[in-house]
């Protein structure tokens, strides 16, 4: 038989009973939770999906391809990127691609692949590349792309996270396939009076290839640095420091051609490609043949201004004096001329009598005649850097007595 306890139970005064404790207790976690300021459900974790690309541009050079675009700075759900990135390329027929809805985030005329990995888009392909930069790949293309009537095939980059999952491939990018034009060999340079001369071995021509020249400025011939102060023949102005030019080689191949635009005085680097224009469908595409090596040349001015014509001599019996005159030479980086006189009468030799400086005018009076005696003339023009042409064809006149 259970006995009870008659220990008596001591209270402190002031306690709370059961109840009240309860109470006070379910009061207090709401103060709590009041404090913490919930407003809603916990959201779920980031997937770190990378938002897909919207500005893949693909250019076909030789047998490969080279990819162009700008990795993403977030994921889907606006979480920065750290740290190098997934990506997947692959490649589809335009057939296929015209097949499949517009991808997330490009425009309503992009095709985009299917999942990657699966049939009809067919692996080219996969690398790391740090988050919110420009990036750039090369895809060697597969043989059964670079022979045959050229056609279309777009490619694709899909970024994915550690798990291999993806946000979607991106915008198309397109180029044609079939064979490449040849490569350029033999590249040299020759610098002359109207520019700069460039020669090339020649192949076979073809229907819409053109020899695209890219020029660029390196020095002002014998100075460092990009300086450009000589003027261009044409227009008077600064040479452009880039500049990118093409001669056709639909019907012929001339293995040279003048670049007017290279003026003296500059150092200049060359390459060039032969490039094939394409147009299949709705897409203009190019095939570039792979470019020849870089060439440099110094292009100094070696070489002396026109022989100025037409000069005339007109006796000025009031003044005692001979009169000159001739066309004026038209080349930009014409400094001056100098004229020479020679005694017919006492049998002197050619001498310059203009005196050291250049005559800026195309003209010039000659005050130091003798009356009774007969003089021959002659003028030469020069340029800034000090070539002098060769002399005029020879006048006479004399001061009569």
């Amino acid at each position: 038989m259970k006995m009870a306890s008659t220990t008596p139970r001591l209270r402190r005064r002031g306690s709370w009973g059961p109840r009240a404790a309860w109470a006070a207790a379910a009061s207090g976690w709401l103060v709590l939770l009041a404090g913490c300021g919930l407003a809603s459900n916990p959201q779920p974790p980031t997937l770190w999906l990378p938002e897909p690309v919207k500005d893949l541009t693909a250019t076909r050079v030789g047998d490969e391809v080279h990819l162009h675009w700008t990795m993403p700075k977030e994921t889907t759900d606006k979480v920065v990127l750290k740290g190098d990135q997934r990506a997947h390329f692959c490649w589809e027929s335009e057939a296929s691609a015209a097949e499949k809805p517009a991808a997330a985030g490009a425009g309503k005329t992009q095709k985009p692949a299917p999942k990657m990995g699966l049939d009809p888009c067919r692996a080219a392909g996969d690398g790391m590349f740090p988050a919110e930069k420009s990036a750039e790949f090369a895809v060697k293309m597969p043989a059964e792309l670079v022979a045959g009537a050229p056609q279309t095939v777009a490619f694709f980059v899909e970024l994915q996270n550690h798990a291999g999952k993806t946000a979607g491939p991106s915008n198309a990018a397109w180029v044609a396939t079939g064979a490449a034009p040849a490569g350029v060999t033999g590249l040299r340079l020759e610098a002359r009076g109207a520019g700069v001369v460039l020669h090339w071995d020649g192949a076979a021509p073809q229907a819409q290839m053109v020899l695209r020249i890219h020029r660029t400025l390196v020095s002002r011939a014998g100075v460092p640095g990009p300086a450009a102060e000589k003027p261009h023949e044409a227009n008077g102005a600064p040479p452009p420091e880039q500049q990118v030019l093409e001669v056709d080689l639909d019907k012929a191949d001339p293995g040279m051609a003048l670049d007017h635009d290279a003026v003296l005085d500059h150092a200049w680097k060359y390459w060039v490609e032969r490039v094939l224009k394409v147009e299949i469908g709705k897409h203009a595409a190019e095939i570039a043949g792979l470019p020849s090596p870089m060439a440099t040349i110094d292009a100094k001015d070696v070489f002396p201004p026109a022989v100025p014509a037409g000069v005339a001599a007109v006796a000025d019996a009031q003044a005692r004096a001979i009169d000159l005159s001739w066309t004026p030479d038209t080349e930009a980086d014409l400094a001056g001329y100098v004229v020479y006189r020679r005694d017919v009468t006492a049998g002197t030799a050619m001498e310059r009598i203009s005196g050291k400086a250049l005559v800026v005018p195309p003209s010039f009076g000659d005050t130091t005649v003798v009356a009774g005696h007969r003089y021959a003339y002659a003028v030469s023009a020069v340029d800034q850097d000090g070539n002098e042409s060769a002399w005029s064809g020879e006048v006479e006149e004399e001061i009569p007595q």
